[in-house]
């Protein structure tokens, strides 16, 4: 159904046009023109000169007898998403007539109104001297196509003169919430003890088909842990979750395009949300009235309306699984906040007096380059991807060797490691081989976390899982079965 990211740290935390921003933190990046259309009149000179302020290089406008008019194009990339911005500026450096002589108006295109928006003009540029100008683009969001595409029009009044343009970018800013990740109360467990989530693999056999799915996505691979604190590619890193409230939040009727597998809700989704940077774009969401999880897949929000992928209803209070051959707000049909790393657990677990019990009690979610068109339980939808000899299953369980060494490592890094011995990593989604899914958190050591890079597939085994099963239709799990 997607594709995760390849070893690519990305999430998005939104935040809409008509909500205010707290505590925001902005990121802006600068784009050059990718292509140059001219409507009216002709131009002479590279576009790459317009990438940078050099009067030696420059492109000219002409007006050979009539107007000049033609329009630039710039991409804003997809990990900045049309509703994430608050800021648009088109910066220029122009040579020409002064606007007394000859006006050039620069124009941005609004691809909600479908008209073009005055910006700016030459005013206050004396004849043929440098001038910069920095225009602001008026409601950033409607001038950015939903691909990401950007025009901006150059037109003179007359046809007495020609314009040099030395330099002509456009500055996107956008912003998003950098903190801690909210606490879950204690009464809003993550699923039941007896979860397939939540119960210990290490003292299952070793799955007879381990050598083939390690050998498949890579023996030799290192791991990679895809959460961390900062910023990556202009957004925080991981999946994120909300903690609402949700008699007092606003609650909508998500328009899927996966709607036959997609719960129909509502679903309450509180002002800026925070969501996955990237493009995946979920949207998790937590209501502490009624321990309900709400997850949803590639969202999006326009005229007061949010839209999706997919999406799930979880009771965090019960064992039952998706309905078979459906998916969730992840490809493989299962919960994604189940099975993520969240530096609160590292906080409760080194709290613990002994070390074999500072570990977080779940097992952690990570994606894999090759998937076939079948899964095993709990997974309940497959979505196949690559090409290899034996592709991994949705709900293949792995865990560390434990005879592995984790003697050596910080004691955060140790309780990631234990958790991977006796709870185990689960396949949940493609994307990049031995990626491990968590929360951003500012607390997060993103140097710290890299020494995991260590870890790679030959440290690891596949574990036979079928024996927990109580139920085709349940996440029960009961080790009383198993050998």
């Amino acid at each position: 159904m997607k594709l995760h990211r390849f070893l690519f740290f990305v999430f998005m935390l939104s935040v809409l046009t008509s909500i205010p921003l707290s505590n925001a933190v902005a990121a802006s990046i600068t784009l050059s023109p990718t292509a140059n259309k001219n409507l009216s009149g002709s131009s002479a000179g590279s576009l790459s000169a317009l990438d940078t302020i050099d009067h030696a290089t420059f492109m000219v406008f002409k007006t050979p007898g009539k107007i000049y008019k033609g329009y630039r194009t710039y991409r804003v990339p997809a990990s900045m998403p049309p509703e994430s911005l608050t800021s648009l500026k088109v910066k220029v450096s122009y040579r020409g007539l002064p606007a007394g002589s000859q006006t050039w108006t620069w124009y941005a295109y609004n691809w909600s109104a479908q008209s073009w928006t005055k910006i700016g003009t030459n005013q206050g540029a004396k004849k043929n001297v440098w001038k910069t100008f920095v225009f602001k683009v008026p409601n950033p969001q409607a001038h950015i196509q939903e691909t990401g595409v950007v025009r901006i029009l150059l037109q003179s009044d007359n046809a007495g003169g020609n314009a040099s343009i030395d330099y002509e970018g456009v500055l996107v800013t956008t912003a998003y919430v950098l903190g801690n990740a909210p606490n879950i109360p204690a009464k809003c467990a993550v699923f039941p003890a007896n979860n397939y989530w939540n119960t210990p693999v290490n003292t299952l056999s070793v799955d007879s088909r381990s050598s083939a799915w390690i050998n498949s996505i890579g023996a030799d691979r290192h791991f990679h842990m895809d959460f961390g604190s900062g910023l990556w590619d202009g957004g925080p890193i991981g999946i994120p979750y909300n903690v609402v409230s949700g008699s007092a939040v606003t609650k909508y009727d998500v328009d899927f395009y996966y709607p036959t597998q997609s719960d129909p809700g509502p679903y309450p989704i509180p002002n800026s949300p925070a969501r996955e940077w990237g493009s995946d774009h979920h949207i998790l969401v937590v209501d502490t009235d009624t321990c309900i999880l709400y997850e949803t897949y590639d969202m999006s929000f326009s005229g007061g309306q949010w839209s999706g992928g997919s999406g799930a209803i979880w009771d965090m209070d019960s064992n039952a699984l998706r309905p078979d051959v459906w998916t969730s707000a992840d490809a493989a049909g299962l919960p994604i906040l189940a099975g993520l790393a969240r530096y609160q657990e590292i906080v409760t677990a080194l709290q613990q007096p002994n070390p074999s019990d500072q570990i977080i009690p779940h097992a952690l979610r990570f994606t894999v380059n090759c998937s076939p068109d079948w899964y095993i339980w709990p997974a309940r939808h497959q979505a196949r991807s690559g090409s290899c000899a034996s592709p991994v299953p949705f709900g293949a369980r792995f865990r560390l060797k434990a005879n592995y060494n984790i003697s050596g490592f910080d004691p955060v890094l140790q309780v990631i490691l234990r958790t991977m011995k006796v709870y185990g990593i689960v396949n949940a989604d493609n994307g990049g081989p031995w990626v491990i899914n968590g929360v951003p958190d500012e607390r997060w050591d993103n140097v710290m976390l890299h020494k995991l890079d260590v870890l790679t597939g030959s440290n690891f085994e596949a574990v036979n899982t079928a024996c927990m099963k109580v139920g085709a239709n349940s996440g029960q799990a009961n080790l009383a079965n198993c050998p």
